[in-house]
């Protein structure tokens, strides 16, 4: 009897020892997470934004670019840009998605030298707006703010007869 009362005795003891505190136990699940955290890639997506008219199922990034081009084709066909071109030329322009799921213009990323930057900047700044809410894309099921450069493509009025 005394020797299982020694037993348990020295079983307490060494439990109570072992255990962690509560400050220890929140340090370690904090450096856990803080070591989860470093490995996930920032620099991909699992979703990609979606409109309406999209598929959800889908994954591949195809109908979000397709409508988001459609959309912006409009916004700056009509009326016609007032800008003038020799031959057919490019921008390429940065595209927010926010977390909420507003799309809005931010600048011109790139731009061919025949083409005057802060003449298109001007205009993308007044017709790029009031785009439609999208679900937004989403990084390990929760939604994130992305940015997209789009490559717009400008083409001669003189050339669209042809």
């Amino acid at each position: 009897m005394k020797k299982i009362f020694i037993f348990l005795s020295i079983l307490a003891s060494m439990i109570c020892v072992s255990c962690l505190s509560e400050k220890q136990k929140n340090a370690r699940a904090n450096q856990l997470a803080l070591d989860k955290i470093e490995r996930i890639d920032m620099t991909s997506i699992d979703h990609f934004p979606v409109f309406k008219a999209c598929d959800e199922m889908l994954t591949t990034p195809d109908c979000f670019y397709k409508e988001l081009h459609a959309v912006i084709d409009h916004k700056l066909r009509s009326p016609f840009l007032p800008i003038r071109l020799s031959s057919k030329d490019s921008v390429y322009a940065s595209i927010t998605v926010s977390k909420t799921g507003i799309i809005q213009y931010d600048s011109i990323y790139k731009c061919a030298t025949g083409i005057d930057r802060e003449q298109v900047h001007t205009v993308f700044k007044n017709r790029l707006k009031d785009f439609p809410i999208v679900e937004s894309a989403r990084k390990m099921s929760i939604p994130i703010t992305t940015t997209y450069k789009l490559p717009i493509i400008f083409s001669p009025v003189d050339s669209l007869a042809n």
